[in-house]
């Protein structure tokens, strides 16, 4: 069109030539409304499309969450049961061990009554003490060796949990962040189709 001297064009040339410029203006017009149109139904499926996305994730992500919590309070269940056991074994052979000790006293003060000087029965309750000693020690030792031997268990389990669900968050990262990408390279050549 800049090539073409309007002064030398007749009345109805111009007009000619507006009218066909009018016509063209009005099928862009009626072309970036068809693209804005489009680009817009685009923009909301990709819309559509992450919620859907995040929320199968999020749904995934809370049931496997469930299940390690099952899974945790099942074995700490397991421990607690264990450890309960354990207890009831030990204060069962506690009495055991405080009867046969009590059975020892009283055999010491049979023999202390039965003995003709302080001497002779300091001799005889001598042993009764440095065994009933040696028990005590021996109680309290298993005691602490198994709740500490339980307690680093539990510890290690509870860490394991921790790394496990880190990695899932990790790993749900990751695919969000590709798939954000994904939309964003999408939407790019959309706007660049647009723009052409």
């Amino acid at each position: 069109m800049a090539d073409v001297n309007l002064k030398k064009l007749s009345r109805a040339e111009l007009l000619e030539m507006m009218i066909s410029f009018s016509e063209e203006t009005e099928a862009v017009k009626k072309h970036e409304a068809e693209l804005r149109e489009s680009f817009e139904k685009e923009r909301l499926e990709l819309q559509r499309e992450m919620a859907e996305e995040r929320a199968r994730m999020l749904k995934s992500f809370d049931e496997e969450k469930a299940q390690m919590r099952e899974k945790f309070a099942e074995q700490k269940a397991e421990m607690q049961a264990k450890f309960d056991k354990d207890i009831a074994g030990l204060k069962a052979r506690l009495e055991r061990e405080k009867q046969q000790l009590q059975g020892q006293v009283e055999d010491s003060l049979s023999k202390i009554d039965n003995s003709k000087s302080l001497a002779e029965a300091s001799l005889m309750v001598g042993g009764v003490m440095e065994a009933a000693q040696k028990a005590a020690d021996l109680y309290v030792e298993t005691l602490k060796k198994n709740a500490t031997e339980e307690y680093d268990q539990f510890l290690k389990e509870i860490d394991s949990h921790r790394k496990r669900m880190a990695l899932l968050e990790s790993q749900a990262g990751k695919e969000s962040k590709e798939k954000k990408t994904t939309r964003k390279r999408t939407a790019k050549k959309v706007t660049d189709k647009t723009d052409e």
